[in-house]
């Protein structure tokens, strides 16, 4: 058998001798999902759905002002290349990109207030956005940059695989976390800071001039019977002389 002939032999074996399929690669620096480091999770507003609704409006906000500079920034940058000075046009990764806003806005809806948890996979994100693949994987990294959203990669057991020897793991789907006090960029960071405070009072004050629920059970009943009389209208009461 010539050499050619063996190596042709031995590359169809290694082809159809074998139904198994090679373990997926788990890329670096990742965290089993059921191990704690694979959960990241932090929850913003006490769980309470109101406040963090104040939280996501905060850092949309930060968002936009970061956009808004991006932009004055690339126009500046723009008007002196027209006028002959060789400046370098910031960047597509140093600047947020119009569609971010999108991504960002939906992940701040699919995080679990309540949980914390997050963790949609791009094809998700880019299914419910209208976004490409390639796009959201970019804007990610964008966000990512500015402190808008970070994330942790995480691996799974493969299925049907627990209990075998040897490394049986594959890549899932990122967990996402915000740190918005902590990451934020520059001016962004007290933007958010300046309307997440701001909120927060606002917040505060609507529920404080809200009037509080009756719960005694006397005044419960008093005010039923109040309410039943005004249904039936106005009562004669006959006069003295009558």
């Amino acid at each position: 058998m010539s050499a050619v002939s063996f190596g042709d032999l031995m590359r169809s074996r290694r082809l159809l001798g074998s139904t198994e399929k090679p373990t997926d690669r788990v890329r670096p620096k990742s965290h089993h999902e059921d191990t704690r480091k694979a959960k990241p999770w932090r929850v913003h507003g006490d769980r309470n759905r109101a406040r963090w609704n104040v939280f996501k409006a905060a850092a949309l906000r930060s968002f936009d002002s970061m956009r808004h500079k991006h932009l004055a920034a690339l126009r500046d940058a723009r008007a002196a290349r027209r006028a002959g000075d060789s400046v370098e046009l910031p960047a597509a990764q140093e600047r947020l990109h119009g569609d971010d806003r999108a991504v960002m806005t939906f992940m701040l809806d699919r995080h679990n207030h309540m949980t914390g948890e997050l963790y949609p996979t791009y094809a998700t994100i880019a299914a419910e956005t209208g976004l490409s693949h390639g796009f959201v994987k970019a804007s990610m990294a964008r966000l990512r940059a500015f402190g808008l959203i970070d994330w942790v990669r995480r691996s799974k057991t493969k299925e049907g695989a627990e209990g075998q020897a040897g490394p049986q793991l594959e890549q899932t789907s990122n967990a996402y976390f915000f740190a918005w006090a902590e990451q934020l960029v520059g001016a962004a960071r007290e933007t958010f800071l300046n309307f997440l405070t701001i909120g927060l009072k606002k917040l505060g004050a609507a529920r404080a001039a809200a009037p509080a629920a009756v719960t005694h059970p006397e005044m419960i009943a008093t005010l039923a019977r109040m309410r039943e009389g005004l249904e039936r209208g106005p009562v004669l009461v006959p006069s003295a002389s009558s």
